[in-house]
């Protein structure tokens, strides 16, 4: 069976630590660490990303390069026959940002024959370049990005998406597909994304479990819902494997595909989650057809 992850981060902070720090974080260490002494929710969550920050500016461009082909090696080893890598927004620092995700790209199928990638691009919406960054969306889709992530605040508590709409118009008008991280920890925002047509994903959504009126929503719409299992553990979006929603959402009907989220960090890989997916039960009939839809729900 194929393997799709679209959900995978570069983790671009947590690579740069592991190339440029004399004293790499111990991501094991860490991930142990953290759940014990830190609550479920965002404070997981910040612990987990708190690594020494290096100015982008200062990085050259190879090295940007070389994080990009460590980050797909992981996937493909990881036994993804397709990821969808997003990159950190500051990728745009780079001239040819894409022409060095391609060459990357490339080279690790060149290695994995048969694997593949496609380039999302995070997008902040607090930061004060946004509008000049979606007037290049043009440009980039021709490039060859294949869409973008947005990333907002609130994270675990109703947003406005005023702004957030706009921003997914102008990505659909140019061709390229929009997925948001959205309900992690409670069901906030989940029931405003389903009404932004451009909005085809979202990551996470594990609060919809406690509404069924916005599984319902999300089902209707089609709305696809990219589950990361081990992720949602180790943050605490559940308190155990066996608590995930991921079977209840097939039977609601819901579009759902796995990914690995941050797979270095987390300590994953795309083959662990499906093999998360089977411990929850689900059948190999399941399996093929979170796979078919994967593949149909590509950005």
């Amino acid at each position: 069976m194929d393997l799709i992850d679209l959900h995978q981060n570069t983790e671009w902070p947590a690579r740069l630590d592991q190339v440029l720090s004399s004293s790499p974080v111990d991501w094991a260490d860490r991930r142990e660490s953290v759940q014990t002494a830190a609550p479920p929710g965002l404070a997981r969550l910040q612990r987990m990303s708190a690594v020494p920050r290096f100015d982008l500016d200062a990085v050259a461009p190879e090295v940007y390069e070389g994080i990009l082909e460590d980050a797909l090696v992981a996937a493909a080893r990881g036994g993804a026959v397709y990821t969808e890598l997003r990159l950190p927004q500051e990728s745009v620092v780079y001239p040819q940002f894409m022409e060095r995700f391609a060459a990357a790209r490339e080279r690790v199928s060149a290695a994995f024959p048969g694997f593949a990638a496609g380039a999302v691009l995070s997008m902040n919406l607090w930061d004060p370049m946004l509008r000049e960054l979606c007037d290049a969306f043009g440009d980039a889709a021709a490039a060859g990005l294949a869409g973008i992530e947005i990333i907002y605040v609130p994270y675990a508590a109703e947003a406005d998406w005023t702004r957030g709409r706009i921003v997914a118009e102008a990505a659909g008008a140019a061709g390229l597909g929009v997925t948001v991280p959205a309900g992690a920890f409670n069901a906030s925002n989940l029931a405003s994304l389903a009404e932004i047509e451009q909005i085809g994903r979202i990551g996470h959504a594990v609060g919809a479990a406690t509404d069924p009126g916005i599984m319902r929503l999300l089902a209707e719409r089609g709305v696809t819902v990219e589950v990361c299992l081990t992720s949602a553990v180790i943050l605490g979006m559940v308190p155990k494997l066996e608590d995930h929603p991921l079977p209840r959402f097939m039977e609601a009907g819901m579009a759902v595909v796995l990914g690995t989220d941050s797979p270095m960090r987390m300590g994953t890989s795309i083959a662990g989650e499906y093999e998360k997916a089977r411990a929850l039960g689900l059948s190999e009939t399941d399996l093929a057809v979170m796979t078919a839809r994967a593949r149909a729900a590509r950005l």
